[in-house]
């Protein structure tokens, strides 16, 4: 069947293959000699243009020396032009005659083609040569003369006494290499114009045949090219992806997929431009990068297959979604663009459209299945770094914080009514923050991440200035979350054997006060681009009871926190204010007589800045400008204590304080009956001073909410 199908072929198209095989043959016949004999002219042309120059180098080299002896013999200098003439001359004679042997460029010349001495007659090199012979001599003793400090008559006479000598032989032998070159063009000229008239008229004689030819198949191709046209429509109706052509100027062709105004969600007709199209349905850079891409794939240079991968319509997010019930959804569409070239051109892009949106809903599912596999089993895997105790009495601390935190919500919604949901969101929100420091203390970043997510809700609450009860429900999504990870890693540490594989454990007081501390600052000042150093003086630890060695612990967490994030400047500022690279923050707990204990923090960063605190407040838009005006400087600066109020420039900042952190510290030393001093200095340092007492503590005084527990110095 295979040879039938041939040898049919050969019968219809035997004539008109053998007429354009003749073609073929007559226009690469006519090629080869046409650019064989073109370079010979063009080589031609410039060995004439280059000998007439050498012819003319020559010549004002010489005229050149003479005005220079001249000159001397009047007693003046030769002027430095003199001087140079006679140096571009001699030097474009030396280019021009080395380029003879060598070939290649003449730097003189640029722009021209370069010379080829495989391409060289006999007569042309033999020439090269004689001239080569005679202006050597002559060069060496111009060289002399360029190179004398000054203007030497002695050498200067020798070399115009020589030049007088050579200059008619030297003419001769450029005129002859013009002469001959000349000649040379006219005949390779004549035969150019022959094998092209020939080649011209063979090529008539082959196209009227090849006519006579086609003009008998016309018909049978019309046939063929109508059932084509029948199975291409047949394609385009049956496929269900959208499939359509594109032009060099973005236009869409006449022909496209039936299923197109479906999966494009729009109507598509003929003639309209892509980028049009497509420009309400995906971003502005994205279109503006489809126009390059499209460029690039009707460029020549460019292979396809090269730059399939910055295709910027593969899996492109477009607007106008829809679920077939007026429902607005994330759509995804993939582009597809395949040349379809003739010659070695690009006319059009075949371009295949298909709904990507469940594929890319999977792959982001699976994507993030993994992610959240891999940073759960780091996190469970850096558990093991820590005391087993510590976290393990974290995880019971966590247990209870949250628990109440279930019961004050539930509470809350029996009541329906009377509940100052505000307050309540103020509360759960120093609970959270206070249990996110640990986390990170820690190094829980399961859990730390999940309390983050938690405040971004709180802040949307506690900012909107209005809660209700049923704002609250999507608190228990959080509270479901943080209780499952901390039972995930509860279940971890009994498998592993809990103890057993530990890092070992904190013994002191001090050591399980700052446990997690240093690379808790670490993390926080790498991740905002700075550098800092603990100092560590902590003593009359040894007789707190556990629940004030907790309560410090949670204080000191955050105000560690706020020095880092808020208080130290980046290194290069420091720099700037002849402060060394890494601030310094210092921890040091003493024993204050009368029972009580005193831990004070300090950094030797930038201070609180009172304007700051008053922008701050104003940001908050909690106090008017008159009430903002009417505190003094000590009262202002007590409002960093109220929730919400932040002087943080980055309110995302998982380390920042979220206008809770120090609220936490004053509801924490309130708690436990104690006592808060600072003192600050703009550019130079900010402390704390806790006093809490070492006997079981009492709540504290509502006399106390009046700050009469509170000092400040500036």
């Amino acid at each position: 069947m295979k040879d039938k199908n041939a040898d049919s072929f050969w019968k219809r198209y035997s004539a008109l293959l053998a007429a354009l095989a003749v073609s073929l043959l007559i226009a690469a016949v006519m090629t080869v000699l046409s650019v064989r004999l073109g370079e010979r002219i063009g080589q031609g042309v410039v060995i004439r243009d280059v000998g007439g120059k050498q012819r003319t180098a020559s010549q004002i080299g010489l005229r050149v020396m003479l005005e220079m002896e001249r000159d001397l013999r009047n007693g003046e200098v030769p002027s430095p032009d003199l001087m140079k003439e006679l140096r571009d001359r001699t030097t474009r004679i030396n280019n021009t005659i080395n380029a003879f042997y060598k070939g290649g460029t003449i730097p003189e010349e640029t722009g021209k083609k370069p010379l080829e001495p495989d391409g060289f007659s006999d007569e042309i090199v033999r020439t090269n040569q004689e001239i080569d012979k005679i202006w050597r001599p002559y060069n060496e003793r111009i060289q002399r003369v360029l190179a004398a400090p000054a203007p030497d008559p002695a050498l200067l006479a020798e070399a115009i006494s020589y030049g007088r000598t050579a200059i008619v032989e030297l003419q001769s032998k450029f005129t002859t290499l013009v002469d001959k070159t000349q000649t040379q063009n006219e005949v390779d000229s004549h035969d150019l114009t022959l094998v092209q008239n020939v080649g011209a008229g063979l090529l008539l004689l082959n196209f009227l045949f090849t006519i006579f030819v086609a003009l008998g198949r016309l018909r049978a191709g019309d046939r063929a090219v109508a059932q084509s046209h029948k199975q291409t429509d047949d394609i385009l109706a049956t496929v269900k992806e959208g499939l359509f052509l594109v032009s060099s100027d973005f236009s869409i062709g006449a022909q496209m997929s039936r299923a197109l105004p479906e999966v494009m969600q729009r109507r598509i007709e003929p003639g309209m431009s892509l980028i049009e199209v497509l420009r309400p349905m995906v971003a502005a850079s994205t279109l503006e990068a489809t126009r390059d891409y499209l460029g690039l794939l009707f460029g020549k240079r460019v292979k396809e297959n090269l730059v399939a991968s910055l295709n910027p319509l593969s899996e492109v997010p477009v607007a106008g979604g829809s679920d077939g019930r007026g429902q607005a959804q994330p759509r995804y569409l993939n582009f597809q663009f395949n040349r379809v070239q003739e010659g070695e051109g690009t006319v059009h892009l075949l371009v295949t459209v298909s709904d990507a949106t469940e594929r890319v809903r999977l792959t982001q599912e699976i994507a993030a299945a993994k992610t959240r596999t891999r940073e759960e089993m780091e996190s469970l895997l850096r558990v093991l770094s820590r005391d087993s105790a510590e976290v393990r009495f974290f995880l019971h601390r966590i247990g209870v914080v949250l628990e109440r935190i279930n019961d004050d919500l539930r509470q809350a919604a029996a009541r329906r009514g009377g509940t100052d949901y505000l307050e309540l969101v103020h509360a759960i929100f120093r609970d959270v923050h206070s249990l996110k420091s640990e986390a990170a203390a820690l190094n829980l970043e399961m859990l730390e991440a999940l309390a983050h997510n938690f405040e971004v809700d709180l802040i949307g609450l506690r900012d909107r200035g209005e809660v209700e009860g049923s704002d609250m429900v999507k608190m228990t999504v959080h509270l479901d979350d943080m209780f499952e990870c901390a039972a995930t890693i509860r279940e971890f540490l009994d498998r592993i054997g809990g103890d057993a594989a530990r890092a070992p454990a904190a013994t002191t007081p001090a050591q399980r006060l700052v446990e997690g501390w240093s690379g808790l600052a670490e993390r926080i000042a790498h991740d905002q681009g700075k550098q800092v150093r603990l100092q560590m003086q902590l003593e009359g630890l040894e007789r707190v009871p556990a629940e004030t060695l907790t309560a410090l612990r949670a204080i000191g967490l955050q105000l560690l926190r706020n020095a880092v994030a808020h208080g130290i400047e980046p290194a290069q500022e420091r720099a700037a204010l002849g402060k060394p690279a890494a601030g310094a923050i210092a921890f040091r707990s003493a024993d204050a007589g009368s029972r009580q204990i005193e831990l004070s923090v300090r950094d030797d960063g930038r201070g609180i800045d009172v304007a700051r605190v008053r922008a701050a407040l104003a940001a908050s838009g909690r106090y008017t400008q008159e009430q903002i005006e009417a505190l003094s400087d000590r009262d202002a600066m007590m409002k960093i204590f109220e929730p919400g109020v932040s002087t943080a420039a980055d309110g995302g900042d998982r380390d920042a304080g979220h206008g809770v952190g120090m609220d936490v510290v004053m509801k924490q030393v309130r708690a436990m009956a104690g006592t808060i001093s600072m003192s600050t200095k703009v550019g130079a340092y900010t402390e704390f001073r806790i006093r809490l007492p070492v006997a079981e503590a009492k709540p504290a005084p509502a006399a106390a909410a009046d700050g009469g527990d509170f000092q400040l110095t500036f």
